[in-house]
């Protein structure tokens, strides 16, 4: 339906969150200025991130034009640095003056850390020292709502409960599979291939589900640490596909 044949129009804005216990694409939001950054450091931390990225990561730091960075970047770089961020602790009062640190880094600065406050210690760090490119802030965002029925037939508030329900559906299986699965950044074009990857992410959601129900500490049942959890086991998930239940 176009707009010649929208009896009503609203617009609106949403928030949208990705605020797992890890980075993901979508916090790093200027790739190319963290890019250039880290591709020819001036300071020292960014000298230490350089020095602690895999080789492969590195060479997607430069372009053939020195513009623009590819679309895979923004994954790799988030995947580096929540790698970086499990410890050993990245603060240095000399790297991190607290002038540059947000009230909830200097908290923790003052605690002694380990494990999973270890690495979101690191990673607000990370968030402090570079605010314009990495941010895990949720995102507001202005969106337009179109509907072929009339007022009368729609009042203002169905109409928003409508939106409200469509939602309920993208918040819960396809935020995962945007945000965290990362479906929308997708560069595959076979279709074949398609259809497989869609099958595998749709079924690590539903065993997700069934595994976040098991799970005592409310910050573990999020989808990025059951994919964290998993990763180094991707096997597992395909003889769930291929094997009959035993």
């Amino acid at each position: 339906m176009g707009l010649a044949g929208a009896a009503q129009l609203a617009k609106l804005q949403r928030t949208r969150f990705c605020d797992g216990p890890s980075f993901v694409a979508d916090h790093i939001i200027n790739p190319g200025s963290l890019a250039a950054k880290l591709s020819a450091p001036q300071d020292e931390l960014s000298q230490l991130l350089r020095s602690t990225l895999p080789a492969k990561v590195r060479k997607m730091l430069f372009t053939e034009d020195g513009t623009e960075v590819g679309p895979r970047t923004p994954l790799a770089l988030a995947g580096a640095l929540n790698k970086l961020a499990k410890g050993p602790s990245l603060y240095d009062p000399v790297r991190f003056p607290d002038q540059v640190l947000s009230p909830e880094t200097l908290a923790l600065k003052e605690q002694q850390l380990k494990g999973k406050k270890l690495a979101q210690f690191n990673r607000l760090l990370l968030c402090d020292a570079y605010p314009q490119e990495i941010s895990t802030a949720p995102k507001t965002e202005t969106v337009w709502l179109t509907t072929s029925r009339e007022a009368e037939k729609l009042g203002a508030e169905d109409f928003l409960e409508n939106n409200r329900q469509y939602w309920g559906i993208e918040n819960g299986a396809h935020q995962r599979l945007d945000c965290s699965a990362l479906e929308d950044r997708l560069r595959v074009r076979n279709d074949n291939a398609v259809t497989v990857l869609g099958l595998f992410h749709r079924m690590s959601l539903t065993l997700f589900i069934a595994w976040a129900k098991t799970q005592r500490n409310q910050r573990d049942r999020t989808y990025p640490t059951w994919q964290s959890r998993h990763e180094g086991n991707r096997w597992w998930i395909i003889r769930q596909v291929t094997e009959a239940p035993g």
